[in-house]
C-alpha cells in the first residue's frame, strides 16, 4: 500500500479513480492489526482499486477532513465520489463486505 499525501488523494480523485484509502497513526494498535488485511485485500483487487494510506500524524487535517476521529478509518471513492467510510477493524471478512457494498452503490 503506497503512502501518499492529501495532494497525491486529491489528485486521483480528481481524475475519477476508484480509490481505497486507509488512514492511520504510529501507536495505533488496530491500525498495525489491520495491515495483513489491507495486504491480502491489495494483492486480490476484485474491483481494481489503488490501495493508499495517509499517515493521520503527518497530516492532522485529515481528520476534519474525513469527518471522523476513530482509526483506522477506511474510504472507498469512485467516479470523484465518497463511496463508503468504515472505522475500526473487525476482520477481513468486514472489510471485505465493506469494499464490496461500497462499490455496489
Amino acid at each position: 500500500m503506497e503512502a501518499w499525501t492529501p495532494d497525491t488523494l486529491k489528485e486521483h480523485l480528481d481524475k475519477g479513480d476508484a480509490v481505497f484509502l486507509k488512514l492511520w497513526k504510529k501507536g495505533c494498535g488496530i491500525c498495525k492489526l489491520s495491515n495483513s488485511a489491507t495486504d491480502r485485500m491489495e494483492k486480490e483487487n476484485t474491483h481494481q482499486l489503488i490501495f493508499a494510506k495517509i499517515n493521520v500524524d503527518d497530516y492532522p487535517e485529515m481528520l476534519e477532513v474525513a469527518g471522523t476521529k476513530a482509526l483506522p478509518a477506511f474510504f472507498v471513492f469512485a467516479d470523484k465520489q465518497k463511496k463508503g467510510l468504515y472505522t475500526g477493524f473487525k476482520g477481513l471478512d468486514a472489510l471485505k463486505e465493506f469494499v464490496d457494498s461500497s462499490m455496489a452503490s
